[in-house]
């Protein structure tokens, strides 16, 4: 009898299990590591940029609706 299984109506042959790695070149794979860490940072650096000038919009937003606030109490009474 041979080595091959049979799963769900396909053979399945021993041993080959997914892709076989390719040889990729050391130097080439670091440096795809770097640049993509590179693209992170960067991605991160602006995503910080846009929340902080969004919380500076809200808390200006927030001043100026105590200060018209603070008036309207003030006429009341």
């Amino acid at each position: 009898m041979d080595d091959n299984k049979m799963v769900a109506g396909k053979v399945k042959k021993p041993g080959k299990r997914g892709r076989k790695p390719a040889k990729i070149d050391l130097k080439a794979k670091l440096e795809r590591s770097r640049q993509s860490a590179r693209e992170c940072r960067a991605r991160k650096k602006l995503r910080y940029q846009y929340l902080e000038e969004l919380v500076s919009s809200k808390e200006r937003a927030i001043c100026a609706l105590r200060e018209e606030l603070e008036m309207s109490v003030g006429f009341g009474g």
